[in-house]
């Protein structure tokens, strides 16, 4: 674990621009995201409740959570993680006393790390949103709920005052980066230019191929399958199983180039 631990310290103590990028890009990406994808709540933001009516208060209570904040969740640690192929091409990294398993075992850590970093950061973002609206309109809107004679009306729970449980319910998706994770380490090893690209174009191309077999399997027999496991293990079996793989071919290459 010692190992582990100094070359996890190495790394960040020459990127310690990532405990202020992160936040920063999450700041950033959020307020575009809102102001693009949400333009009801930016809007709900600069006003004031005492201009609104019944029926705009009403209204208030139905716009829907901050859906596309998960893409901020899932594809932004990414754009933090774009540091590690670089790692590959420094004279010394291949040469440092640590084995491609506790390697590969502090690549993980880092995007851990960085992923629930990330996260933090959305999930803190979506519940001063949360909050705020709460502060400025949940009692109006309650007050007009029962000036219209809505009186066990409630708000949805898919709403934007529900905003911080739906960014938790994000959370449980996080697994998706893991999934992905190796087939960017793949490319950033073997492809020193556009590693990033050529990632994104072996993951597209993966997933076209995944669609088109699922779809030769499943065609004319899917009402016949009542074996429950059986349909949640195709859905995420197959890329499982190819990142797995992925995680043990990309360990044999890293001990291939141990000095």
């Amino acid at each position: 674990m010692k190992p582990i631990i100094n070359y996890l310290n190495c790394i960040f103590a020459s990127h310690k621009y990532l405990i202020f990028s992160i936040p920063l890009f999450a700041l950033v990406l959020y307020g575009i995201g809102l102001f693009f994808f949400s333009g009801e709540i930016w809007e709900l933001l600069k006003n004031s409740p005492a201009k609104l009516d019944d029926n705009a208060l009403i209204s208030i209570s139905k716009i829907e959570f901050t859906s596309w904040t998960v893409s901020l969740v899932i594809f932004l640690p990414f754009l933090h993680l774009l540091f590690i192929p670089n790692l590959f091409y420094k004279t010394y990294d291949f040469t440092l006393p640590i084995s491609a398993g506790q390697k590969l075992a502090s690549y993980i850590l880092i995007t851990l790390i960085i992923t629930l970093y990330n996260s933090l950061f959305i999930l803190l973002m979506n519940f001063s949103i949360e909050a705020i609206l709460k502060t400025l309109y949940l009692n109006d809107i309650l007050e007009a709920f029962d000036r219209k004679g809505l009186l066990y009306t409630e708000i949805s729970k898919y709403s934007v005052f529900h905003n911080s449980k739906w960014t938790l319910v994000f959370f449980t998706k996080l697994y998706l980066i893991f999934l992905f994770f190796p087939f960017c380490l793949f490319a950033g090893l073997y492809f020193r230019k556009y590693s990033l690209l050529i990632s994104a174009a072996f993951i597209v191309f993966g997933a076209i191929i995944g669609v088109t077999i699922r779809s030769l399997i499943w065609n004319g027999y899917s009402e016949r399958i009542t074996n429950q496991f059986y349909i949640d293990f195709y859905d995420w079996g197959p890329l499982l199983l190819a990142t797995i793989l992925c995680y043990i071919g990309f360990y044999y290459f890293l001990k291939e180039k141990e000095v």
